[in-house]
């Protein structure tokens, strides 16, 4: 007969399993965002190097993933000392998650009002450096937006990914009319374009909350499989050494029983 339950053993190994998925996939998103040195921020400026997002994912990753298996192993052997050791590092792993989480939570406004601020302390949008000019001008053509604050950052480079189509509907409340000088003639404006009026910025600050929402919901799914691991393991626990105890005190009442039939 085994020693624990055996619906919270294997409950305990489903939800471990379940863990050291998730560990992995934080793993491999560290190692990822690592070969990755520049990565364009959403202004002219970069993160660097995503070291705090790198050693954040990777870490918790490497630490989910030795805490699965040890807690899988703990409750397949019905190890009191792996179960005991796998509630004392994983309720602080949980806690430490928690912690950062609302910690990143609080600080979403103040980040918010830094990324605004880069926004507005941009000068010219023509004079940044090849990739956040090509990934900003893919992000125009796709989001039908033309600028971060408006098409006036180009100063008079405006791209091509501006251009409102010509079969645009509802045209002069989406676009706005622009001059192009002729380079050979002066300064006098020759032809007119159609650039779309909507600035970049509030796609951009969308998509980072977003991705902040996404991350946020990961995060909460991750310690809410953790608490339920750790409250099967910690009745696992006990209920093995419950049985253990009963098992001894039968076993010793055993002994003393045929030790007076032998005596008699």
């Amino acid at each position: 007969m085994a020693k624990g339950s055996s619906f919270k053993r294997r409950l305990c190994i489903v939800l471990n399993i379940l863990l050291g998925f998730l560990g992995v996939g934080l793993l491999l998103v560290g190692i990822v965002m690592s070969t990755f040195k520049t990565e364009p921020l959403i202004s002219g400026y970069y993160w660097q190097d995503g070291t705090h997002s790198v050693i954040f994912s990777i870490g918790f990753g490497l630490a989910t993933i030795l805490l699965s298996i040890l807690g899988v192993y703990g409750a397949y052997q019905e190890h009191v000392l792996a179960l005991f050791l796998y509630n004392i590092f994983m309720s602080l792993e949980f806690i430490a998650l928690l912690a950062l989480t609302v910690i990143s939570i609080l600080l979403e406004p103040q980040v918010e009002k830094k990324i605004d601020e880069s926004f507005r302390n941009m000068t010219s949008l023509y004079y940044t450096d090849e990739v956040f000019h090509r990934e900003l001008s893919k992000l125009q053509q796709e989001a039908e937006c033309c600028g971060l604050l408006y098409y006036g950052e180009w100063s008079n480079q405006i791209p091509s990914s501006c251009d409102c189509p010509q079969n645009y509907s509802d045209k002069e409340a989406r676009c706005t009319k622009v001059s192009e000088l002729n380079k050979k003639a002066g300064t006098e404006p020759t032809t007119f374009r159609y650039v779309h009026k909507m600035n970049c910025s509030l796609i951009l600050m969308r998509h980072v909350k977003k991705a902040l929402r996404i991350l946020y919901g990961t995060v909460f799914t991750l310690a809410t499989i953790m608490l339920a691991a750790v409250i099967v393991v910690l009745f696992l626990g006990q209920k093995i050494k419950t049985h253990s105890s009963h098992t001894g005190i039968s076993h010793n009442r055993m002994k003393y029983e045929l030790q007076q039939h032998k005596m008699t």
